[in-house]
Parts: structure tokens; sequence; C-alpha cells
């Protein structure tokens, strides 16, 4: 497989350039072709674009849940998930052997997605999309972070 093509979904600058930079440093044969902030920038882009190999797609961007874009235009693309959403969700996504990269990103985990994306390239993609939805949508068990401590005598 030579010199695949990718786009990074991301609302954060930031995120995005460095995601791109660690795609860069970690894989040469991955041409990141452009970066989109938003839904309707991406759907705007697939629609009139030849459809690069993978996309690193963030859950939430600036206009709402990526999942949007599916719903909007046909994506031929593989994706990768990266987010910041939480462990909860996260290990759901991983148990149904769906790649995400939790933020901030590592190049280790990058390298080991990027693998997997190679060995699984050409073969249909099992992902649903209607299943991943719902599954964002549960609501997830929350425990407090925060406690309110008395030291000492009132």
């Amino acid at each position: 497989m030579g010199t695949m093509k990718a786009i990074i979904v991301e609302d954060e600058l930031f995120a995005a350039m460095r995601l791109e930079k660690l795609i860069r440093d970690t894989d040469s044969q991955v041409e990141v072709v452009n970066r989109l902030e938003s839904v309707a920038d991406t759907v705007r882009w697939l629609r009139n674009n030849p459809h690069p190999d993978l996309i690193f797609l963030d859950i939430h961007l600036e206009d709402g849940l990526s999942f949007s874009i599916f719903d909007q235009t046909e994506v031929r693309s593989s994706i990768i998930f990266t987010t910041a959403y939480d462990e909860y969700a996260i290990k759901a996504f991983k148990h149904r052997s769906i790649d995400y990269l939790l933020k901030p990103i590592s190049a280790e985990e990058l390298k080991m997605a990027l693998h997997k994306f190679r060995e699984w390239h050409g073969k249909k993609s099992m992902v649903d999309i209607e299943e991943l939805r719902l599954l964002m949508a549960a609501p997830s068990i929350q425990y407090r972070k925060r406690f309110s401590v008395t030291v000492g005598r009132n």
C-alpha cells in the first residue's frame, strides 16, 4: 500500500495541527490533504472532492456531533475517531473494535491505529454509525469530582 490520503476533522486548531504533525512524524506514507472544522465544512468537502483513504474524525465539532455527517452524505473512507469523550463511552468503542484515539493523542496509539487501518484497508467496514449514535446519547455514570471538606473546628 503506497501513499494514503487523509483528512482531519477537528474544531480545535491546536489539536488539528498537533495531530497532523504527529501523523507526519509517525508515518510518512500518510498525506493529510485537508483539515476541516465542522460538520457543514466536512459534508461540503466530501461532496466535492475524492474521498480520502482515512478520516481522523473528532466526535464533538463546533456545529454538533460528527455522526450527522453520515446522515448528510455517503462516507466511503475509513474512520479513526479522535475524542476527549469520557472513558466509559471509550471502553464501549474499544469493545466494538472501532478505532479511536483519546486526546491527547500519543504517537504510539497513532502508530497502532494506522497499523490496524493498513491491515483492514480494502475490507468492508463493520462500523454501525447508528449504534455509535445511540452509545453517545446514552447517559454514562457520573461520579462527583469535587467534595467540600472542613478542616479543623467550625
